[in-house]
């Protein structure tokens, strides 16, 4: 009796010291409220030692938290969390090897825990042993599902190593199994998008995905370029055009990266010629006065490395009603001449096929200067 009123008083002081219990302050996610325990940890639980060490993993502080872990485990906590939580912050301390041997620890505990595979698979993969990780992540997509990052891992992997038929497919299976809030649940959507561009060329479906993808992160105005370029190819100029209204907006606001301030134009397009890429930007400044520039178009050597030939189009004088206002002009790369094409706009609105056609009959040959100065443009 006595014994058992010694210990409640114990643990009444304990209470009143400190406000709360160990597993109070960790079920409220109270890690510094935590961490001032450190003092006390010879007289804390091995369950009690774990949650500090825990405290201290979420404040970042990876040496404090192994040793606490240390301390739990030599306490007689044999669980599998204190092993796997031990590893995590070997990982973030890049001692990959001693990583690697406390998430085994955990897996002899708990070999169905499909985070604790998925982790073992991150260490492989952060260590560039790329088939390891992909083979560890095809392992966990076999346990049963309560953590699904190894769906998003899969197609990572075979992205990075250019195994694009089967990143498209793994990365759509990936979305399937993760939360719309998980930040790779974003990255799955941008990548399908990017794929279904570039590899499959089915361009209704990287609209979709990257869509989806804005819908998440609206401040992403790299992706509403990117969907400018798939609506486009896939010839919804009026969607395309739509975006282009909201980039602007957001110009006009100073929302855009610091580069598209300053250039004053975003890319909007791509078209082939002879196997070519051509890319098409578009002003975000409404030409007003003469020699204004709404469009470029540079078209880009074999490798897509660099420009070859650079045109524009340009605003001009209406010399009568009806006339064109805009015309087809192109800067020599090698004399800084510029050079006009007979081909114009009478109107604002410029359609990009058209726009795409005009410069295509250039490169072929099919049509001619009108005229030519030798003032360069900036």
């Amino acid at each position: 009796m006595k014994y058992a009123l010694l210990l409640f008083l114990l643990m009444l002081g304990h209470v009143a010291a400190h406000g709360q219990t160990p597993t109070q302050l960790y079920q409220a996610k109270n890690y510094l409220g935590l961490a001032k325990l450190e003092p006390r940890a010879d007289k804390l639980t091995a369950e009690e030692l774990y949650m500090v060490g825990f405290a201290f993993f979420r404040l970042e502080n990876d040496e404090k938290a192994i040793a606490f872990y240390n301390r739990a485990i030599a306490k007689g906590l044999d669980d599998g969390s204190v092993y796997f939580y031990k590893g995590l912050s070997l990982k973030y301390q890049k001692k990959y090897p001693e990583a690697l041997k406390e998430i085994e620890a955990a897996l002899k505990r708990e070999p169905t825990n499909q985070e604790f595979m998925n982790e073992k698979g991150v260490i492989y993969y952060s260590q560039d042993r790329y088939d390891e990780a992909l083979a560890v992540f095809e392992q966990a997509k076999k346990l049963p599902s309560t953590f699904p990052e190894p769906y998003y891992w899969v197609a990572q992997i075979e992205h990075e190593q250019k195994l694009l038929d089967k990143a498209l497919p793994a990365y759509y299976e990936a979305i399937r199994y993760l939360p719309a809030g998980n930040s790779n649940y974003f990255n799955a959507l941008s990548n399908v998008g990017l794929l279904e561009y570039t590899v499959a060329h089915d361009y209704k479906k990287s609209a979709a995905a990257y869509t989806k993808a804005i819908a998440l992160k609206p401040s992403n105005y790299e992706l509403h370029y990117k969907l400018m370029k798939a609506l486009n190819a896939g010839q919804e100029y009026g969607r395309a055009d739509s975006v282009f209204a909201v980039v602007k907006s957001a110009f006009e606001h100073n929302l855009l990266p610091k580069s598209d301030q300053e250039i004053q134009s975003v890319a909007i397009a791509e078209f082939k010629w002879n196997g070519r890429t051509a890319v098409v930007r578009r002003s975000l400044v409404d030409p007003k006065e003469v020699l204004a520039i709404s469009y470029k178009v540079f078209l880009l050597d074999a490798a897509g490395s660099k420009v070859e030939r650079r045109f524009v189009v340009e605003k001009t004088f209406e010399l009568e009603k009806g006339g064109p206002k805009h015309l087809l002009c192109e800067q020599d790369k090698s004399t800084g001449g510029h050079i006009t094409y007979p081909y114009g706009w009478s109107t604002d609105t410029i359609p990009l096929a058209d726009l795409e056609k005009a410069v295509a009959l250039v490169l072929d040959g099919k049509m001619q200067q009108s005229a030519s100065s030798n003032f360069r443009q900036k």
